[in-house]
């Protein structure tokens, strides 16, 4: 057999394994139907007026008893056309174990984020209110406080975040710039 045909025969073999990994990682992927089904009936049953219910991730633990469960992280949105808006992170295990739960996680909460060293604006309900609440963004406050009717759309960029706000009511609004940090990178008022 030539060397020609050995390595290409060794390749297949290389090509064909990488695929099979794949299959199995993206299968490992898939969240079980009954758990998808059970975290969330359970949310939209607890957070009717949610805008937005999604499971974000999962992980496969171990119990005590040797048993493997889910650890599924999932997120509730509500008011996110507001200046306002509330994320949470709830945590399941499935199958339930114990009954023991985590304490939800409140990413955003009384209209307040972080800003500067240490700072992570990492979701757009976060980037809503650091458009308008953090350092240099009197203008935009002023603005979403006057113009009730004020709707907020969110951009993710190399950057950070873009939170254009518009009024229906208003000939102008403001697209403000939002470092990952939580610093205002810049505030231009748009004409409509």
């Amino acid at each position: 057999m030539s060397n020609r045909l050995t390595y290409a025969i060794i390749a297949v073999i290389v090509i064909s394994l990488i695929i099979v990994a794949g299959m199995k990682f993206y299968e490992s992927k898939k969240l079980d139907s009954g758990a998808n089904s059970y975290v969330l009936e359970d949310l939209q049953s607890k957070n009717p007026t949610a805008d937005s219910i999604r499971i974000m991730d999962w992980e496969t633990k171990t119990n005590e008893g040797g048993e493997e469960y889910l650890r599924i992280r999932a997120s509730v949105s509500e008011g996110t056309d507001t200046p306002c808006p509330v994320r949470i992170h709830y945590f399941y295990y499935y199958p339930v174990q114990n009954f023991v739960t985590e304490p939800p996680e409140y990413i955003t909460s009384g209209c307040t984020v972080c800003e500067g060293a240490g700072c992570a604006i990492a979701f757009d309900e976060e980037a809503i209110i650091a458009s308008h609440t953090n350092s240099g963004t009197s203008s935009v406050h002023k603005y979403v406080t006057a113009y009730k009717d004020a709707v907020p759309t969110v951009y993710r960029d190399g950057l950070g975040w873009k939170v254009d706000w518009k009024s229906p009511s208003s000939k102008y609004g403001y697209l403000v710039e939002v470092d990952t940090n939580g610093r205002i990178l810049s505030v231009n008022t748009v004409y409509y």
